[in-house]
């Protein structure tokens, strides 16, 4: 007790440099604490699933050429064939998606309709067996008897029927656009992070088990299979690629296509960006990079404050020394000092991690919170502690311990002592600004990199444009009421145009073909398909290099292609293609129009071949886009007269409208969202060296303040007294942006190269970092500097 009593004082006689090792360690183990929370729940996903090793997503391969591209998504007969002809699937489970426009539930209270409800999955029974549910109402044995069943998850139950108990829930009748289901089956929503995220299930319809369409692939039709042991992989993918091609063999050859299958294994499904699409395990390693960073950097932190008072303990030391304590009693005291100190700082690392989950919520997972992980965090928190105290207290205890009692009571001033430290400081010093000044660069490049993708020229006019999506009625197959809401929108001022069709600058398209014949034989060529109608170009202002708009009246002979197009096929100039036949769907079409190309998809890639049809078919004109005023001023107005229009039309539907920029900055959010990280990384590391600079400056003033006093007696003037107190830190600042630099260059180019677009890297951009990174430092140490260099010169003699 009395030690700890001695222990807590010295702490408080020295609060200045506890508090700034309490913060740099708490800003250390709260990112390594965010980190392991991050990579411990990505981790997890399918972890404890049973037979996991045995369970694999079917994916489907298209190659030509050199080029090959896999794709998550299956054959609608799949699922059946390989559930009736391949001995080797244990289980076959596909997730079909299946869209309705409502869903009506009668109960006491009376009808309730909900509309815009997420797409309901198609599967087999076979699907509970392979997925671990509890079931709270029904019995995975038995359901899906019947064609019109549904097993509902336990929050989809609570939704529907808010009032019920899960076995209350069975025998209750949901009207699925014009179908009556009914619910046979109540399970529990899984509490474990699982690939398996469905919640609401029906058999898989009739037609689909019937299907002979072994052409189409899309993302709606998914499979995952549960083989009878793990060497059956290859004999079930050589059956289903050998049906496959033997169905397609005529449009294989003719394309010159090459079709096959593969297995995903679950254990590793939530990883694999080419056929799941959900974590990129290089994100997760440079976020681990980041935390090990930012605990590195406060690690060296508490070194160089620590180190840095070793000679104002030395009398202190001296003394324990002469009254026989021995080496190893002086590194348990700084090794407990740290440790007590790393304590403190978790306990603050506490309300920073809550800070950062408020304020910072879109840069965590959204089920984070959900995730049980109370144990592996506290084990991963006292082993971090552990090592920070080893690692943070072994060298200044290692200084501490070469005190010689001799030099303590020849010297007077104590403070003066040295042992070979500061060259190793200067080093840390310098190592901390590296890192900051690679974050710092790091931040200014990626946000010009940000500024030159929303400020690029795409092609076509996206400010003061609007969008909304279409509510589609299944019920009312020729439904005019778009056609009608635009028409409406004509008397308005405020509103300069309006057009139906895709967004220009979206992920959604169709995918399809198109062939052209020429002197030297048939060439065909891919492409990105849209559909619009015929006021999409003027609304866009979409630049016409041939030929003319298209009307309605063209939408089954004619359509406007890109210059990438043309490339393409063969044509030279924009005036050749006019007119020219082109052959899709095994239908004739002629071009009408070419356009100049406009970026149809993110700068992440290059321009693509692209279509566009005229259209007036309902389902392929999804949403309207209206063109407010150029006079920002009448926009309020504007959008007020297109709510009341709306609301006209679609009563019963939320009028919720976004401007395309804002469309474009949500196509560019992970690139945001890794910038942002980067911005409050730099912003730590930052503050972390200058805290450090903060403390070494007030040390290295408290050894010279005679020095100071004497040099002010012989007329130094304040501001070469500052000159003189910051120009030694100054310097190790520009040599670390000599060395960060060239590094900052490097990882930002391989930032770039993910770029089809990207902007020039000039000298210019990084200096502005430079500066600021000097000018912070300065003014880091100006404030301490000054009030050294304006103090009363008699004080600083006096000073022992």
């Amino acid at each position: 007790m009395k030690r700890m009593n001695l222990l807590f004082r010295r702490l408080w006689q020295n609060r200045l440099f506890t508090f700034l090792n309490i913060v740099g360690l708490a800003i250390g183990i709260s990112a390594c604490w965010i980190v392991f929370r991050i990579v411990n729940f990505e981790y997890s996903f399918d972890k404890d699933h049973p037979d996991q090793e045995k369970i694999f997503k079917v994916y489907s391969t298209m190659e030509k050429g050199e080029e090959s591209n896999s794709f998550d998504g299956v054959n609608i007969p799949i699922a059946n064939y390989v559930k009736e002809n391949i001995a080797s699937a244990e289980l076959v489970a596909p997730e079909y998606k299946y869209y309705y426009e409502k869903i009506t539930v009668a109960d006491a209270d009376g009808k309730r309709e909900f509309s815009n409800q997420p797409a309901i999955t198609g599967t087999f029974k076979d699907y509970f067996s392979m997925v671990p549910y509890t079931w709270l109402a029904g019995n995975k044995e038995t359901v899906f008897k019947q064609p019109n069943e549904i097993v509902l998850s336990n929050s989809r139950a609570r939704f529907y029927f808010p009032n019920l108990k899960p076995q209350e829930v069975l025998g209750k009748v949901l009207q699925i656009d014009t179908v009556n289901f009914t619910v046979t089956g109540v399970i529990q929503d899984l509490e474990k992070t699982s690939s398996f995220r469905e919640k609401e299930f029906v058999p898989v319809k009739e037609e689909d088990l019937k299907s002979d369409n072994w052409d189409m692939v899309t993302s709606n039709h998914k499979l995952y299979v549960k083989l009878t042991n793990e060497q059956a992989k290859q004999n079930f993918i050589d059956i289903l690629t050998k049906k496959s091609n033997e169905v397609n063999a005529e449009n294989l050859a003719k394309y010159n296509v090459r079709k096959s299958f593969g297995l995903a294994p679950l254990q590793s499904l939530h990883f694999n960006k080419m056929i799941q699409g959900s974590v990129d395990k290089r994100t997760l390693y440079g976020i681990i990079g980041i935390g090990s960073f930012l605990l590195v950097l406060a690690s060296i932190n508490y070194i160089n404050l620590t180190t840095a008072q070793v000679p104002f303990r030395a009398k202190e030391i001296g003394i324990r020394k002469t009254l026989g304590e021995q080496p190893r009693n002086v590194l348990f005291s700084f090794i407990a000092e740290t440790f007590l100190i790393s304590c403190i700082s978790l306990l603050f690392s506490w309300p920073l991690i809550k800070l950062f989950e408020k304020y910072f919520s879109t840069y965590i997972p959204a089920d984070l919170n959900n995730f049980s992980d109370t144990l592996p965090v506290a084990i991963f928190l006292f082993f971090l502690i552990l090592l920070l105290t080893l690692v943070s207290s072994f060298y200044p205890a290692y200084l501490i311990n070469k005190v010689q009692i001799s030099e303590v009571i020849k010297m007077k001033n104590v403070g003066k002592l040295k042992f070979g430290s500061i060259p190793l400081r200067k080093a840390l010093i310098i190592f901390q600004f590296v890192i900051a000044q690679i974050f710092v660069i790091s931040t200014v490049l990626m946000g010009f990199q940000i500024q030159f993708m929303l400020n690029k020229d795409l092609g076509f006019q996206h400010n003061s444009i609007v969008s909304l999506d279409l509510p589609h009625a299944k019920d009312k197959p020729d439904d005019n009421r778009p056609n009608l809401l635009k028409e409406s929108l004509q008397k308005y001022k405020e509103i300069e145009g309006s057009a139906l069709g895709h967004l220009p600058m979206s992920g959604e398209y169709y995918g399809s073909s198109i062939s052209m014949q020429t002197d030297t034989g048939e060439v065909r060529c891919p492409i990105a398909l849209k559909y619009a109608d015929q006021d999409y170009l003027d609304t866009y202002n979409f630049k016409l290099l041939a030929g003319r708009n298209m009307q309605l009246s063209d939408s089954t002979s004619g359509f406007i292609v890109n210059e990438k197009l043309l490339e393409e096929l063969g044509i030279k100039t924009p005036e050749a293609a006019i007119g020219q036949s082109v052959i899709m769907n095994e239908k004739q079409i002629a071009i009408i129009g070419v356009l100049q190309n406009f970026n149809s998809s993110t700068l992440h890639s290059q321009t693509d071949a692209l279509a566009i049809f005229p259209s007036k078919e309902r389902d392929e004109l999804k949403h309207i886009s209206i063109k407010l005023s150029h006079n920002t001023g009448e926009w309020k107005k504007g959008l007020n007269a297109l709510e009341k229009e709306w609301k006209n039309f679609y009563p019963n539907d939320e009028f919720d409208y976004t401007f395309f920029d804002d469309n474009m900055k949500e196509l560019y959010e992970r690139d945001y969202r890794f910038s942002s990280i980067i911005n409050l990384s730099s912003g730590i590391t930052v503050l972390l060296s200058c805290l450090g600079l903060i403390g070494l400056v007030t040390i290295s003033i408290s050894q010279r303040t005679k020095e100071i006093g004497i040099r002010k007696v012989l007329g130094s003037s304040v501001s070469r007294i500052i000159r003189l107190l910051s120009t030694e830190y100054l310097v190790l600042v520009f040599i670390s942006i000599i060395i960060a630099s060239p590094i900052a260059w490097w990882a930002i180019n391989k930032w770039l190269d993910n770029f089809a677009y990207k902007m020039e890297l000039s000298w210019w951009m990084f200096s502005i970092p430079a500066i600021a990174t000097l000018i912070i430092a300065f003014l880091t140490m100006f404030y301490h500097s000054f009030k050294a260099a304006i103090a009363n010169p008699v004080d600083s003699l006096r000073d022992e």
